[in-house]
């Protein structure tokens, strides 16, 4: 499978290449962020993936969420994910937990080396960063109409998102246009590969996307 990652090889190196083979990253939400962050990942050459959604397929996420198709509707979305991104790389180890976030502490894990933040509300956020431990990452992301935010949080470095988003609340369902979602999913991926390259940009910083004028800053973050 070498020669599938050669052009990821002739930027970074044998060395970070062999560094994402051997991590795993739990996804938490295989929605439209969980989506293009898993293939993206999937397409990097990350070794395991543990996916985590109790969804199934709808017609109205076929806008953003880009492993599912028409043909997909009604099916576990932890299963077809697992599916599609084995289809890419035949390689890669897959986990599936088709369980809410609120169930994970009860859950056997298997080990993982950051945490991908895809969800869609902060109450579920906020217990999804209970899972982190001092070797653990999370990079979160957010997306709403054609804006959306990114950030990593580390036990003792950061912030945590509840110290963050006292008080948030995100509606059932937010108005989202799939240009904002593979934006910004693709920016939580680069920063889950920075930490995992053990160079994180996020640390303290909010990164801020808009694409209605193509404008993107940081916003700091005092612990």
């Amino acid at each position: 499978m070498d020669e599938m990652f050669q052009r990821n090889i002739q930027f970074w190196g044998e060395d970070k290449q062999q560094i994402l083979r051997k991590s795993s990253i739990l996804i938490a939400g295989v929605g439209g962020l969980g989506c293009v962050v898993a293939e993206i990942l999937t397409r990097a050459g990350i070794g395991k993936l543990i996916l985590v959604d109790n969804d199934t397929v709808e017609i109205s996420n076929l806008n953003r969420q880009i492993l599912f198709a028409q043909t997909d509707l009604g099916k576990p979305k932890v299963e077809v994910a697992k599916q599609k991104l084995q289809a890419i790389n035949p390689i890669l180890e897959v986990t599936i937990f088709q369980n809410s976030v609120d169930d994970l502490k009860d859950l056997p894990l298997p080990h993982f080396t950051g945490i991908a933040d895809c969800l869609d509300n902060f109450a579920a956020r906020f217990e999804l960063e209970k899972l982190i431990k001092q070797i653990h990452f999370l990079v979160h992301g957010g997306v709403q109409n054609d804006f959306g935010q990114i950030t990593t949080i580390k036990l003792g470095k950061t912030q945590t998102l509840s110290e963050i988003y006292p008080g948030a609340h995100i509606p059932v369902s937010v108005p989202i246009v799939p240009q904002n979602v593979l934006a910004i999913g693709s920016l939580m991926a680069q920063e889950i590969i920075n930490n995992l390259f053990y160079k994180p940009q996020l640390l303290n910083k909010m990164l801020i996307l808009e694409l209605a004028d193509f404008s993107m800053f940081k916003v700091e973050l005092k612990i």
